[in-house]
């Protein structure tokens, strides 16, 4: 019981230094700086939370046992994402120099990362809100609209519209507990199958909506990990090479065929290497422009800088176009809802006053 009472303030606070990490990767590089060991500031810390939040202080106390085994990695392993810690274990061989300039360079990432993350975030919650409150309108349109018109008139002698939504309603009401359960099936299969499926064909998928929002996602991560390693002096093979222990099974296939490409000699530029649909058309064109420059380790680093900024308003733009389709097909099905339910009681209306020539017998 003790333990869980410990273990549940540890992970809030876990989740509130993820949150504030960037600004944690800064405190650490300018300690680094000040040429103060890393295992003397996170004691500092421990001592600070002793003192101002004693049931998060094992947090600290778990990270200098971490840090015990020489590997700052470890001690923020739970903290870091997969990728920084990958980046974090390949400044740290470097030296603390070297380590201080990659722990700046990493908050500044991560800030940036962040954004990214929230902008991908939004792009898929506002469809989800979107279709959710649509169903939610049609089902209760379904279950107590619908109803009440069938006890004034049977939907047989309902006009054409009128008779499609009666459809679509009864559909609803004996179905809809299957629909929904399929709908939700589908949409977990889909996310699923973005860091999973992999294969020619799913190359042509990532040429649309929705699994290019994950592509531009995912291969901008991957630049970023990239850049990160290099500019440590690792060589592209290798950063690859760590990289690939760290990805999804989408990203280790694209990395396998990237390694593969490095490997043959037809290749005279490792630009040419990366024409697996890892990265969309415009940005396997900047890389091959890199890998035929004066510099192009140098080049390339650049590049995985500076595609965070166009990411994001790749991304965005992304988003919006999927959700004006989205909105388009919502704004129709609206539409033809609401006209044949005023179709169908205007019909009602004129048959009630004309009983003789109107719908009701």
């Amino acid at each position: 019981m003790k333990q869980v009472l410990t273990a549940i303030p540890v992970w809030f606070a876990r989740r509130e230094l993820h949150e504030r990490r960037a600004d944690f990767y800064y405190d650490l590089a300018a300690t680094l700086k000040d040429r103060v060991p890393l295992f003397t500031t996170l004691r500092k810390l421990e001592s600070r939370a002793q003192q101002r939040q004693p049931l998060t202080a094992p947090l600290y106390w778990q990270m200098l046992k971490g840090l015990e085994s020489g590997s700052l990695s470890e001690a923020l392993r739970g903290i870091a994402s997969t990728t920084e810690l990958t980046m974090i274990d390949a400044t740290q061989a470097a030296g603390d120099a070297t380590m201080a300039d990659g722990l700046l360079f990493l908050s500044q990432t991560v800030h940036k990362t962040d954004a990214m993350v929230a902008t991908m975030r939004k792009a898929v919650t506002y469809p989800i809100v979107l279709l959710l409150m649509f169903a939610a309108l049609l089902t209760g349109f379904s279950v107590n609209a619908v109803p009440i018109l069938t006890q004034l008139s049977p939907a047989s002698q309902w006009p054409p519209m009128g008779q499609a939504l009666y459809a679509v309603s009864q559909f609803i009401t004996h179905h809809g507990v299957g629909l929904g359960l399929g709908v939700v099936a589908f949409f977990v299969a889909l996310f699923y199958s973005f860091s999973r499926w992999t294969g020619r064909v799913r190359k042509q998928f990532d040429k649309f909506l929705p699994f290019n929002l994950y592509r531009d996602y995912a291969s901008s991560m991957l630049m970023i990990s990239l850049a990160s390693l290099m500019r440590s002096g690792i060589s592209l093979r290798s950063s690859l090479e760590r990289t690939y222990k760290h990805s999804s099974p989408w990203g280790k296939w694209h990395i396998r065929h990237i390694l593969i490409n490095l490997s043959k000699p037809s290749n005279g530029t490792f630009g040419q290497a990366f024409n697996t649909g890892l990265f969309d058309q415009e940005l396997e064109d900047r890389i091959q422009d890199a890998s035929e420059r004066s510099n192009p380790i140098e080049a390339f680093i650049h590049i995985g800088v500076g595609s965070i900024d166009r990411m994001i308003m790749r991304i965005e733009k992304r988003a919006k176009q999927l959700n004006n389709s989205l909105m388009v097909v919502c704004g129709v099905l609206l539409a033809a809802m609401m006209l044949a339910f005023f179709s169908t009681t205007m019909s009602l209306q004129s048959g009630i006053r004309n009983p003789t020539q109107g719908i009701i017998k």
